[in-house]
């Protein structure tokens, strides 16, 4: 079973000498003007923005339609890095877009400029019950500076939350899911803007209704429809900074959550604890075995039909095979 990494690293404020008790110091408070500029800030990550366009031509004012959603992305890209100007392809040509100006001049000088207008998306959460939310399970995390807030849900109150949500975060891989939809970067803290980020996500504001997501969180992930994003995560925020690796037995752990129906997922950890001792996995070969799980049949007949995997898996491959003919 897992071990529960997630929830001793959920307890790593206790290791800077902070009381998780309550009674111990007055409960915690944000500014409203504070937290508006938070969620306004979260709200734009959860629900980034659409941008539409329309023809700059004489005698006609056009007609707005959307970009695609991947030009979108593009665009909301260049606003995140701060850059005024920035190349996108559309429809088969590049496009220099003016944030300030909010025009997109084509390359082609014969080509008209479009007009650029941001769509903004409103979340279905109430800032005020949010806030309340948060402040009930909150608490001061250093460093002070932190982008997502000097304050967050970690520790003995990260537990508590997962208790109102009745879910153990050492064996439910909703946890991990609802910590993917924060885009949380730390295992087992929710700093205030990734909280947020999650709350507007899930189009919920009170424990009641996170609580009802969880389960869908968790079918979403057990039913492959969210796995591969989660999956994806979960290498990212398991890692020990500065470590690109994760410790094959950290490793096997997370797998018997996320690729639980694996038939071969024991047969492989078993045999890989006896051949890989000592080493670790990176980002690719994590990735390949999501492949490997998800698009080889158990009975492994369509493997050698990718070329590109690696060798560590064509030595598992003939081992298996190698078995059965046993």
């Amino acid at each position: 079973p897992f071990s529960g990494r997630w929830v001793l690293r959920s307890l790593s404020p206790l290791s800077w000498g902070k009381s998780t008790n309550m009674g111990e110091k007055a409960a915690m408070s944000i500014d409203f003007s504070q937290w508006d500029a938070d969620c306004e800030a979260a709200f734009e990550v959860a629900l980034p923005p659409r941008w539409e366009f329309r023809d700059r031509a004489w005698g006609s004012p056009g007609v707005w339609r959307a970009f695609p959603e991947a030009v979108s992305l593009d665009i909301n890209a260049l606003a995140r890095r701060g850059q005024r100007q920035g190349n996108i392809s559309f429809g088969g040509c590049e496009l220099v877009v003016d944030l300030q100006d909010l025009v997109a001049v084509p390359t082609d000088q014969y080509s008209v400029p479009r007009m650029l207008r941001k769509s903004v998306r409103t979340p279905h959460s109430n800032k005020r019950a949010l806030r309340q939310l948060y402040l009930q399970y909150a608490e001061e995390l250093p460093p002070g500076d932190h982008p997502a807030g000097a304050d967050g849900i970690a520790g003995e109150k990260l537990l508590r939350l997962f208790k109102d949500l009745e879910v153990d975060p050492a064996t439910d891989v909703a946890a991990l899911a609802l910590s993917a939809a924060c885009s949380a970067t730390e295992m087992g803290v929710f700093r205030r803007r990734e909280f947020i980020c999650g709350c507007a996500s899930l189009e919920i504001d009170s424990i009641e209704g996170l609580r009802e997501k969880m389960s869908e969180l968790r079918e979403n992930v057990l039913s492959r429809k969210t796995l591969p994003e989660v999956y994806a995560y979960t290498f990212g925020v398991a890692l020990d900074a500065p470590s690109k690796v994760l410790p094959l037995d950290e490793a096997a752990q997370y797998w018997a959550l996320l690729l639980h129906d694996w038939p071969l997922r024991e047969v492989f950890c078993d045999w890989a604890s006896r051949h890989m001792k000592g080493k670790a996995i990176n980002r690719d070969l994590w990735m390949m075995v999501l492949k490997l799980a998800t698009e080889v049949p158990a009975d492994l007949s369509t493997y050698d039909e990718n070329p590109a995997w690696p060798l560590v898996f064509d030595e598992f491959v003939e081992y298996y095979r190698e078995q059965r003919e046993i």
